[in-house]
């Protein structure tokens, strides 16, 4: 029976591999709440926006499987995400069906690979990843065998060279050089949102509340289980601590310093059940990112050879005969996501729930399981995790409002006015401009309404002159 095997896979306290299988999702009787029918829940076509995969990189995985997440995030209207590799200019562009290949999220990591004007304005949301949960304080690796000619093309590199991404942002030493690239890339793309990757760790709390007062507009807190197929062995087995503990942290630490409701705050790092995204929810995240599960619908079989080129089922490979037999198909993702959704309605009836913005932040609502006996078990103290702050009042605890980014005034507005015509036309224009020194970011904005227009190619040289 499917209920049983989504039970049995529910219920970890018995191997305790996560702090998440120690917890205790309270019951209607035990919160005073009354179950209520599964039609009074929040549609599952609702829940499944909530949804993102995660940052893997065209390179990494082969386009097969890359363009397989996007077809089937935007089927749902969920998000994928580029990873650190860029993407093709040709999945920017519609297909004949009207389906689109494009993803929403685009990465912005440390290597800056394939980061072009064309690839941020062709973007819902633009994520800066400062680090990675599986390996936080290490850059991403793809190993030069993987490097083949079209590889190299989209990351602007040679083909054969293995790429390694520096640890650092080199261009990030403090929140306020955070703060400038945030308003770099909403000049570029202003219809976009700009999310910051932080890992799950003591102090993460801390460096969000920086972030968005940086003016992020979203945060991701990754946990320690994800990216294992592109990690060091030792980063795997040493690095990294789980989601449970950085995602409350960051959400207490967000909702004390009023600076919650600004923040759509996401987790993600081995979410694999429909008891992963309550978790969650309760902890404080309005949204989940998933990898390895959406890989695994789509035809990974978890060889973990990711890093060898020789994947046998054409998910992590560049070998033209190897990505011949990649099976997967959009619509193998698409029920995953459902799936998942349908299970968390169960769950939140069970609760007597009706909408999914009621359990955002709820940590009361989590408790120890008592009948746990297990040595390592002993003792444990999650006081601190399930603490709800007591919000002042007006104080959000979850995602209702936009962040407020100081662009409606930048010296571009004016160069793009008076550009005029010369966008589309490419008539010759010249534009005569004072500037000063607190004109940030000035060319940023007008060069991303000629991408979005003219893509990377642009405009001839001496178009737009401005002096």
């Amino acid at each position: 029976d499917a209920r049983l095997k989504i039970d049995l896979v529910n219920d970890q306290s018995e191997k305790l591999s996560t702090i998440r299988g120690l917890f205790h999702v309270k019951t209607a009787d035990e919160l005073g709440r009354t179950p209520i029918p599964l039609d009074e829940v929040e549609s599952a076509v609702s829940i499944v926006r909530r949804f993102s995969t995660g940052a893997m990189s065209f390179g990494s995985i082969s386009h097969e499987a890359h363009s397989t997440l996007a077809l089937a995030m935007n089927a749902i209207g969920g998000k994928s995400n580029t990873g650190e590799g860029g993407e093709e200019p040709e999945r920017f562009r519609p297909l004949p069906d009207g389906r689109s290949m494009r993803s929403a999220i685009k990465q912005v990591a440390s290597g800056r690979f394939g980061v072009t004007t064309e690839y941020l304005v062709n973007s819902a949301m633009m994520q800066i990843k400062v680090s990675q949960g599986a390996k936080p304080g290490e850059g991403g690796q793809l190993p030069g065998h993987k490097v083949d000619a079209r590889i190299a093309k989209v990351r602007h590199s040679t083909p054969g060279v293995g790429l390694i991404s520096p640890p650092p942002h080199h261009d990030i030493y403090s929140i306020e050089d955070l703060a400038q690239l945030i308003f770099d890339l909403k000049n570029v793309n202003p219809a976009a949102d700009v999310s910051v990757k932080l890992v799950s760790e003591l102090g993460v709390g801390t460096v969000a509340a920086g972030v968005a007062k940086a003016r992020a507009d979203h945060i991701t807190i990754a946990g320690y289980e994800g990216g294992t197929g592109a990690s060091p062995l030792t980063s795997i087995k040493h690095a990294g601590s789980p989601w449970e503990i950085g995602l409350a942290e960051t959400h207490q630490i967000l909702v004390m310093n009023k600076l919650r409701g600004r923040i759509a705050l996401q987790v993600d790092g081995g979410l694999r059940t429909a008891r992963d995204i309550v978790i969650g929810a309760l902890l404080g995240a309005d949204e989940f990112g998933f990898a390895t599960a959406p890989l695994i619908a789509a035809g990974c079989i978890m060889m973990r050879k990711c890093h060898l080129n020789t994947c046998t089922v054409g998910v992590a490979t560049q070998d033209p005969v190897l990505r011949k037999r990649f099976k997967g198909q959009p619509e193998h993702v698409i029920n995953f996501f459902f799936f998942l959704a349908e299970d968390v309605r169960e769950i939140m009836a069970e609760m007597g729930v009706k909408n999914f913005d009621e359990l955002v932040g709820r940590s009361d609502w989590l408790d120890k399981k008592e009948a746990i006996e297990h040595w390592k078990a002993k003792g444990l103290d999650f006081a601190r995790i399930f603490h709800k702050p007591e919000p002042g009042t007006g104080v959000a605890i979850r995602n209702v409002e936009r962040q407020v980014h100081p662009i409606e005034s930048v010296l571009d507005r004016t160069l793009i006015a008076k550009a005029g015509a010369s966008l589309d036309s490419g008539a010759p224009v010249v534009i005569e401009s004072a500037i000063r020194n607190v004109d940030r970011s000035t060319g940023a904005m007008i060069s991303g309404e000629i991408a979005k227009r003219h893509g990377g190619l642009g405009l001839p040289d001496d178009t737009i002159t401005v002096k």
